[in-house]
């Protein structure tokens, strides 16, 4: 699978529990990596969510996806 399709299949927005599962991080870790501001979330009725966009950045690998 490519880092495309990776990404296409992505929820637009994830679940920070979900962003865990993608990175193996604690939920902890993924709460002070948006609250230190190193990880965009936006905050709707049911929690956090992070744009799958700003994951992809976060992980350094939007480079990939705009060639």
């Amino acid at each position: 699978m490519t880092l495309r399709e990776q990404f296409d299949r992505l929820p637009k927005l994830l679940k920070v529990s979900e962003v865990c599962d993608y990175t193996g991080c604690h939920e902890r870790t993924v709460r002070r990596w948006i609250r230190d501001g190193r990880l965009s979330a936006v905050e709707s009725g049911a929690g956090l969510r992070v744009p799958r966009r700003s994951l992809w950045r976060f992980l350094g690998l939007d480079i990939a996806l705009s060639a």
